[in-house]
């Protein structure tokens, strides 16, 4: 679950820098952007497996809804505190995932002005909750069936986004350069299309894949995943890995090279 969790924030790196002085070190915003996604998730996971094996009736119960488990073993003075720091920490997501999901459109060459962008994905909050208060009947299965679609789509992603990138882009020292024609390169130029057909395949292509390959104990969702599996292997420890991530990650990266590998060769024609 930390893995997929951690891949559901993997297109968000522009965010963490988009503020930072101009001259700020690479490395340094990776490292400290990395520590502080990484370091308290890994508290909490720390914690949660102390009080799990510390109490296994509060173990169990957390398995089907680990808030009101939770809440059921502290103090009450407690939920106020956890109340606010909820509030504050899905506020503080959704800000940056609205903010990125309009970027994602204005890109995608969606003409949509960003206060409709945050209407949008106000909607499909609502509807997220609605699902998950009226309609499911384990906010675990799913949660975990939430990250792992995410889990596939970012892995596709950021395969054709590294491949893209250190391949093809000289590690993006080619956009928009003038040396080696990467005029041709510049991804804002004017006239360029909104979708980069090489691109948008690999990911689609991936992620159906990915998707495939994948389970859910949500009943609902599992309907649409893993349909490339048999049912000894959804019952089975294959199932369980998730292993559809990890496969879409490699198939994306894969294809893509190999669709604008054929594309330039095609561009630059015989000879």
């Amino acid at each position: 679950a930390m893995t997929l969790l951690g891949l559901g924030w993997v297109n968000c790196g522009a965010d963490y820098s988009r503020y930072l002085p101009s001259g700020s070190r690479p490395r340094s915003v990776a490292l400290w952007t990395m520590l502080g996604g990484a370091l308290p998730p890994m508290v909490l996971l720390v914690f949660g497996v102390l009080l799990a094996g510390g109490d296994p009736s509060l173990a169990e119960a957390a398995g089907g809804d680990p808030v009101a488990a939770l809440a059921g073993a502290l103090p009450t003075w407690f939920l106020l505190a956890y109340l606010l720091t909820a509030i504050g920490g899905f506020l503080a997501g959704a800000i940056m995932d609205i903010y990125s999901s309009g970027l994602s459109m204005l890109a995608l060459g969606v003409p949509i002005r960003r206060h409709y962008a945050v209407l949008i994905d106000g909607l499909l909050m609502v509807l997220g909750g609605y699902y998950l208060l009226f309609v499911s009947t384990s906010f675990l299965a799913t949660f975990q069936a939430f990250l792992a679609i995410i889990g596939v789509v970012m892995a596709a992603w950021a395969a054709v986004f590294l491949v893209d990138m250190w391949r093809l882009r000289k590690g993006g020292r080619s956009y928009g350069g003038p040396a080696d024609g990467a005029d041709r390169e510049r991804l804002l130029r004017p006239g360029a299309p909104a979708l980069h057909w090489p691109g948008l395949v690999s990911l689609v292509v991936a992620s159906v894949v990915g998707l495939g390959l994948i389970t859910s104990a949500d009943e609902n969702i599992a309907a649409i995943v893993g349909f490339l599996m048999s049912r000894e292997l959804e019952s089975g420890t294959f199932g369980a890995a998730n292993i559809g991530v990890v496969v879409a990650l490699v198939v994306a990266g894969a294809l893509y090279y190999l669709l604008t590998a054929f594309a330039r060769r095609g561009d630059r024609g015989p000879g």
